[in-house]
């Protein structure tokens, strides 16, 4: 029978559902796997939470050094979240000889490939499973087949709240009173930005990148972008088109060239990322052998986050051991992008001003498949126009947008969708 003693640093959300799911389901690990898995020690800056979870003071502490230096702690999961403190736990386990586990999507996007090399150095193993799909075991299964089949995309839908708030907006519901439903839900912090902007989503595309294609992305030369500027009516004319809106997250490689990026697309009800909703998750994968496959459930909350954790234990008790070959591509900007578009422009209400409209697409040459007007708004000073271009350039597009939103004749930011095959 393996032993493993852990140092849980972090006893919030997640880390108090680590704490209740390795008291409840011990002895069924241990006869499953053959691991005996105990808790030598837990970390957290307040002692509340021990009291509610009745941790005996000798199993807790305040501070993190006495975990990372214990000389009887053979596993560190850290649960904090950020990056400073939550580096210095990693650098300081793994140069201790101690594996270290996180759920730290950002920790990894931004420090991942400096981690690997100090675990490497040491002879130990860094895991983070629960960092990109929360409940869905999406890294791991990777792991398991990528040195017999290639991956040669991932789509994903990457955060649950974005998920969720674009979920209510197709049912009607304008964004500020999607967002309050999300907090009140629990299924958005009390400030969301790096949700609603992309940025959380991003983290997550820098670590698929990686674990899919080898390569070490950098947060700076992705494209990046959210959900910010939606708006209901964007939602119903995706339905009147077959479509659903939805935030995602794409890695492809092309040749010797590598395509990251992180927006709104328009995607057909065909797609099986369409049917994804609420706060729910799904990474699809298109590979060589297996073709296309998806990963689909829970992106977040405490048990099912708290069970990817725990996963990592386990493959770190049964020796399962990835070896990580950093790979080059070139970048592709999202400038090269060839797309169907759906725009939306907030125009005066106002004879001939359409016109003026159509033929700054003209003159860039870009033709239109269909216009619509919202008749709801006939009488507003402003109504929003929607144009669903053919198949078009980025750069072109964005280029000409960017002229419309500095006229007198539109006021809001033109919001701009591809269509993704």
């Amino acid at each position: 029978m393996k032993k493993i003693n852990i140092g849980l640093i972090g006893l919030g959300t997640i880390g108090e559902g680590v704490y209740k799911i390795l008291n409840s389901r011990r002895s069924e690990i241990k006869k499953s796997y053959g691991l005996e898995l105990n808790i030598k020690s837990c970390c957290d800056i307040s002692p509340n939470i021990a009291k509610k979870l009745k941790i005996k003071k000798e199993y807790f502490t305040n501070n993190y050094n006495d975990i990372v230096f214990s000389k009887d702690i053979d596993v560190v999961i850290e649960l904090i979240g950020g990056l400073k403190i939550s580096k210095d736990i990693a650098i300081k386990t793994l140069q201790n000889n101690k594996h270290f586990i996180t759920a730290n999507k950002a920790l990894i996007a931004e420090n991942g490939t400096e981690l690997k090399k100090i675990a490497k150095k040491n002879n130990v193993k860094i895991l983070y499973e629960a960092s990109v799909g929360g409940g869905i075991p999406i890294l791991n299964s990777i792991q398991d087949f990528i040195s017999i089949n290639k991956i040669k995309s991932f789509y994903g839908i990457l955060n649950g709240t974005c998920n969720y708030i674009l979920t209510l907006m197709s049912q009607g519901i304008e964004f500020n009173d999607a967002l309050e439903k999300a907090q009140k839900s629990g299924f958005a912090e009390a400030d969301p930005t790096l949700d609603i902007n992309g940025m959380d989503t991003a983290h997550k595309v820098v670590v698929l990148a990686n674990e899919c294609f080898g390569y070490n992305a950098k947060i700076k030369d992705l494209h990046i972008s959210g959900i910010n500027n939606i708006s209901k009516i964007d939602l119903e004319i995706a339905k009147n088109l077959n479509c659903k809106i939805k935030l995602i997250g794409i890695g492809k490689v092309v040749k010797n060239s590598i395509d990251l990026r992180i927006h709104l697309v328009m995607i057909n009800h065909s797609n099986p990322l369409a049917n994804v909703d609420n706060e729910l998750n799904a990474v699809l994968i298109d590979s060589e052998n297996l073709g296309k496959t998806m990963k689909y459930g829970f992106g977040a909350g405490m048990l099912p986050t708290a069970t990817s954790v725990i996963s990592d234990i386990v493959r770190i008790g049964n020796q399962k051991e990835h070896n990580f070959i950093e790979k080059k591509y070139k970048n592709l900007n999202i400038s090269n992008l060839n797309r169907k578009f759906y725009i939306r422009l907030n125009l005066e209400n106002k004879a001939g001003n359409l016109a003026k409209i159509t033929s700054k697409f003209a003159k860039y040459k870009i033709n239109i498949e269909k216009i619509f007007q919202n008749p709801e708004n006939v009488n507003s000073k402003y109504v929003p126009v929607i144009i669903i271009s053919k198949k078009s350039n980025y750069k072109v597009i964005n280029n000409l947008l960017s002229q419309f939103d500095k006229l007198s004749i539109t006021n809001k930011k033109s919001l701009l969708i591809p269509f993704e095959e």
